[in-house]
């Protein structure tokens, strides 16, 4: 897999680096392949692929540098954040009353959030139904703090490791 685009301030060129060594690596058994359930929503039942949020050097390989997602969740939602950013805070409201990804091909659960989607744009209280217990702290997940604007696609800022470095300083 060639990466061709920008992420957290990292390069293709660093990102593509750090894929073929997580290839290697799970090729040769010094780490394993990517596991559920998925760090994003959940879903105990659902292949996950790795994703990365810090490609820097010495390369980490825990989490919340590099993390399990469901295809849905990774390709769909993570990396369309920036481009649909409405949806993206809805689904994580599905995520944060116990919805799965996969729990949106249910025609009336995609239609219970599409409501809640135009109640938030209209400043309008609407509440999800609870789905299943959501055993993390709202606002401490990984992802509730992720930057949303484009232009960090490119920000060496954004590179949380780099940031916290210059802050030390």
């Amino acid at each position: 897999m060639i990466v061709d685009s920008w992420y957290n301030g990292y390069s293709p060129k660093e990102r593509d680096t750090k894929f073929k060594v997580l290839k290697k690596l799970i090729k040769s058994g010094e780490l394993e392949a990517a596991e559920g359930p998925c760090d994003l929503c959940n879903d105990p039942n659902v292949a996950v692929e790795h994703h990365d949020e810090d490609y820097g050097l010495p390369y980490l390989w825990t989490k919340p540098a590099l993390l399990c997602l469901c295809r849905s969740c990774h390709r769909n939602k993570l990396h369309k954040r920036f481009t649909n950013p409405k949806n993206w805070y809805a689904f994580i409201a599905h995520v944060r009353r116990g919805g799965y990804a996969n729990d949106l091909k249910n025609k009336s659960i995609k239609k219970e959030l599409d409501t809640y989607q135009k109640a938030c744009n209209d400043h309008v209280i609407f509440k999800l139904e609870i789905l299943r217990p959501y055993k993390n702290k709202i606002g401490s997940e990984w992802f509730a703090n992720i930057r949303m604007d484009i232009e960090s696609l490119k920000d060496p800022n954004a590179r949380l490791r780099g940031l916290k470095h210059k802050l030390l300083m």
